[in-house]
C-alpha cells in the first residue's frame, strides 16, 4: 500500500508538469487479473451510470444525481458522508460559466469529477478534498468546480477531459476562448501529498502562464475596444452620409420648388404679356377702324385745334364750331391711323386725356362744343392715363 502511494503522489507531480496520467504505471504494477477486474468493474459502472440517467434521469442517485450549483453539490456530499465534512467551495454555474469566471479572473479551474460508485470516492472526500491546507489552496487560489457524472454535464466533461477512473481531479488552464489544457490530473486512489504537490506544481506553472493570460485578455480588451470604436465610426459615417443625402435631397427640392416657382412666374408674365398685347392689337385695330370711318377735314370748318402729343409732336385739325368734345377725342385717338399723319411715326397712348395747357384744366364734357369750351385756336395737351387712374 506505501508503494502504490508513492507511485500516485508521483503521478500527481508528473501531471502537473503537462505529463500523462499514472494509469500506465499503476496498471503496470497490478496484475493481469487485477487490471481486468478494475476494466470489468469501470464498464459496470458506466452503463449502470448511463442507464440510471436514461430510467431516472438527471435527479436519481444517492447525492441526488444532477445538482445544479456547488451549494447543491456541498450539500449532497455531507448528507452522504457526514454533516462534519467541511469542503472547499464550489463555483456556482455551470462548467462553461466556471471557464469565463477563470480566465476572467485568471486562475486555474479545478475539476472534480464525482462518482458514487467509485472505490475511493469516500475517502477522497473525507481526507483529501477536506484537508485544511487542500481546502484553504483551493479557495485562495483556484476556481473549484464539481460535477456527477451520473448529470449529462458532467458527463460531457468527462469525455472532454478523457476521464478513466473516479474520483477524478485535475486542474484545466483556460488559456483562450478555443484553447483549454490539462496540466495535471489525479484519479482513484488520490492521496493528500499527491493532491497538494498537484496544486503546487500547477500553482507554479501557473505563474509561466499569467502573463500570457493577462496579455491575451488585454487583447481581446483592445481588439474590442476597437472594434467598438470603428463600429461607432461607421455608425457616426452612416449618420454624416445619412444626412448629406437629406441635406442634399432637400437642397434639390428646394432647388426644384424655386424652379417651379420661377418657372410659373414666367408664364404668368407671359400670360399677361400676352394678354396685354392681344388687348393693344385689338385697340389698334380698332382705332384703324375707327379712323377709316373719320371724314376728311371740312375746308369750310373754321375752329382749328392744335394738339401736343406727349412725345412733343403737333398736330392740328379744323372742326366745326359744333363739333362735340368726344369728336375731338375720337380724332386724338385715331390720329397714327390717319391718311394725313401717315409716315409721321406718331404715338398715341392706349389710354389719353385731353387738358388746356393754360389753365390746366381736364376735358371731360365730351358732349360740350367746340364753341361752348371755347377750344377753338387753343393749343390741347394729349396725356396717357396710367391704368390705376
Amino acid at each position: 500500500q506505501q508503494q502504490q502511494q508513492q507511485q500516485q503522489q508521483q503521478h500527481g507531480v508528473g501531471a502537473a508538469q503537462g505529463n500523462q496520467s499514472s494509469a500506465p504505471s499503476l496498471q503496470a504494477s497490478t496484475s493481469l487479473l487485477g487490471w481486468f477486474a478494475r476494466g470489468l468493474l469501470y464498464i459496470g459502472q458506466s452503463i449502470f451510470g448511463i442507464l440510471r440517467v436514461f430510467l431516472l434521469g438527471t435527479t436519481g442517485g444517492q447525492l441526488g444525481g444532477g445538482y445544479g450549483s456547488g451549494v447543491a453539490l456541498t450539500q449532497a456530499l455531507t448528507n452522504a458522508y457526514g454533516a462534519n465534512l467541511r469542503l472547499p467551495r464550489f463555483y456556482e454555474g455551470s462548467f462553461s460559466q466556471a471557464l469565463q469566471a477563470a480566465r476572467r479572473e485568471a486562475k486555474l479551474l479545478v475539476i472534480y469529477l464525482h462518482s458514487e460508485h467509485g472505490r475511493y470516492t469516500r475517502r477522497f472526500c473525507s481526507e483529501v478534498l477536506s484537508e485544511d491546507f487542500i481546502r484553504g489552496m483551493l479557495d485562495e487560489n483556484f476556481l473549484l468546480w464539481g460535477g456527477d457524472i451520473a448529470s449529462m454535464e458532467a458527463h460531457r466533461v468527462s469525455q472532454m477531459i478523457h476521464a478513466r477512473q473516479y474520483p477524478w481531479f485535475c486542474v484545466l488552464l483556460p488559456a483562450s476562448v478555443d484553447e483549454i489544457r490539462v496540466i495535471g490530473a489525479l484519479n482513484g486512489d488520490i492521496q493528500v501529498d499527491a493532491a497538494s504537490g498537484l496544486l503546487a506544481a500547477c500553482l507554479d506553472e501557473m505563474e509561466t502562464h499569467r502573463a500570457e493570460i493577462i496579455a491575451r485578455r488585454e487583447q481581446q480588451v483592445e481588439d474590442r475596444n476597437l472594434r467598438e470604436q470603428q463600429d461607432l465610426e461607421y455608425q457616426q459615417a452612416l449618420e454624416m452620409d445619412r444626412r448629406r443625402t437629406e441635406e442634399k435631397e432637400l437642397l434639390e427640392r428646394q432647388q426644384e420648388e424655386a424652379k417651379r416657382i420661377e418657372e410659373e412666374k414666367l408664364r404668368k408674365e407671359q400670360e399677361e404679356l400676352a394678354k396685354l398685347q392681344a388687348a393693344k392689337d385689338e385697340l389698334q385695330n380698332n382705332r384703324r377702324q375707327r379712323a377709316a370711318a373719320i371724314l376728311p377735314e371740312d375746308p369750310a370748318a373754321a375752329s382749328r385745334i392744335s394738339l401736343r402729343l406727349p412725345t412733343g409732336q403737333r398736330v392740328q385739325r379744323k372742326f366745326a364750331s359744333s363739333a362735340t368734345l368726344a369728336d375731338i377725342y375720337a380724332w386724338a385717338e385715331c390720329l397714327q391711323f390717319l391718311p394725313e399723319n401717315e409716315g409721321k411715326g406718331l404715338q398715341v397712348p392706349d389710354r389719353i386725356m385731353l387738358k388746356t395747357s393754360f389753365p390746366s384744366k381736364d376735358l371731360v364734357e365730351m358732349s360740350a362744343t367746340i364753341e361752348e369750351l371755347q377750344l377753338s385756336g387753343t393749343s390741347i395737351l394729349l396725356t396717357a392715363l396710367e391704368d390705376d387712374d
